[in-house]
C-alpha cells in the first residue's frame, strides 16, 4: 500500500523491485528525495544505482513497488517529466547532430524551456554548437547535455556519472552549475558516481547500495562525525584492541579509521604521541563497503 504523499518530497521509491532478468537489480529499494537536498546514490558491486535513475526518469517501470515524481507516477504519467532533468551516463546524443538541433529538440520537448538560461550556459561553458556531437570532446559533450537539460528550468535533477571521464576543470564548471541550481531554485539532486573524495564537497547524503537495497543512508557530516583517523609514529603504541579499528594499507600500519570513538580515548591517545584526524568521506566509504578489513 503506498504511503499519502508528502509534498516535500520530491522522489520516492518505496518497495521496488526490479531485474533484466532472474535477478533483481533491485529488491525492496527505498529511498526519499526531498527538496534541496543533493544526494549520492553509490553502489559498491556497481550494480542497481543506473537503474534507479532510469525509474525516476520514466524510462523503466518496476515489478513491484512505487516510483513517484513529485506524487507521480513516472512512467504512466508522462506529463510529469516535463519538470525532470535527466543526463545519462556519457551523455548519449544522436552523433549526426549539431548543437544546436540537440537544443532546439529540447526547445521542442519542454515546455519550461528558458532561452536566456541557454543562452547563459553556452557562454559560461564556451560551447561551439555548430558542431556536429561527433565532433566534440568528452568534456564538451557533457557540457551540451547539462546545458540541454538545465535550460529546461528542472525541478528535480537526475544525473548519472556526470563527471565521468572529465578533466578537472570542466568538472568544476559543471559541479558550479548544480550548486547554484539547488542555492537559487531550490531543485534537488539525485546522483551517481564513483568520485568519492569528489563528492564530499558537493552532496550532503550517501545512499550505499548493495545486492539491490539500500545498506547505508546517513547525512554526511553526521557520518563523518562518528569517524575519527588515528595515526602514530614509533614508538607510539598501537590504538588499544578495544578500539572498533580499520587500519589503512597505504599507511604502512601506522593509520587507523575508528568508529564511534569518545573523547576519554582520544585524550589518553594524546597523552601518548598519537595524533587525531578528520575521516574523509572516501575512507569511510571503502569501509563501510568492506573494502577495508577491519582489525
Amino acid at each position: 500500500m503506498m504511503r499519502e504523499h508528502d509534498p516535500e518530497v520530491m522522489l520516492q521509491f518505496e518497495g521496488v523491485r526490479f531485474g533484466y532478468g532472474r535477478e533483481p537489480v533491485l529488491d525492496g529499494f527505498a529511498l526519499d528525495l526531498h527538496a534541496g537536498e543533493i544526494v549520492l546514490l553509490a553502489a559498491p558491486n556497481g550494480t542497481g544505482k543506473t537503474t534507479a535513475l532510469w525509474l525516476a526518469a520514466g524510462l523503466l517501470s518496476p515489478s513491484h513497488g512505487n516510483v513517484r515524481v513529485f506524487g507521480r507516477d513516472p512512467f504512466r504519467d508522462r506529463g510529469v517529466l516535463d519538470r525532470v532533468g535527466f543526463v545519462a551516463e556519457g551523455a548519449p546524443l544522436p552523433e549526426s547532430w549539431t548543437g544546436d538541433a540537440v537544443l532546439a529538440f529540447q526547445r521542442d520537448s519542454f515546455s519550461r524551456w528558458d532561452e536566456g538560461e541557454c543562452n547563459r550556459l553556452i557562454r559560461s561553458f564556451r560551447l561551439d554548437t555548430r558542431k556536429r556531437v561527433r565532433e566534440l570532446s568528452r568534456g564538451q559533450r557533457g557540457k551540451l547535455a547539462l546545458a540541454a537539460v538545465l535550460a529546461t528550468r528542472p525541478e528535480l535533477l537526475l544525473l548519472d556519472e556526470p563527471t565521468l571521464g572529465l578533466d578537472v576543470a570542466t568538472r568544476r564548471v559543471l559541479l558550479s552549475e548544480m550548486l547554484a541550481r539547488v542555492a537559487e531554485h531550490g531543485c534537488p539532486i539525485l546522483l551517481t558516481g564513483h568520485e568519492i573524495a569528489e563528492a564530499e564537497a558537493l552532496v550532503e547524503r550517501i545512499v550505499l547500495v548493495d545486492h539491490g537495497k539500500v545498506i547505508h543512508d546517513e547525512r554526511i557530516d553526521e557520518l563523518l562525525a562518528r569517524y575519527r583517523i588515528l595515526a602514530w609514529e614509533p614508538p607510539t603504541p598501537v590504538p588499544p584492541p578495544a578500539l572498533d579499528l580499520v587500519y589503512l594499507p597505504w599507511a604502512l600500519g601506522r593509520r587507523a579509521l575508528a568508529q564511534d570513538w569518545d573523547d576519554e580515548v582520544a585524550r589518553l591517545w594524546l597523552a601518548q604521541g598519537g595524533r587525531v584526524e578528520r575521516a574523509d568521506l572516501e575512507t569511510v566509504y571503502l569501509a563501510l563497503t568492506g573494502e577495508l578489513a577491519h582489525a
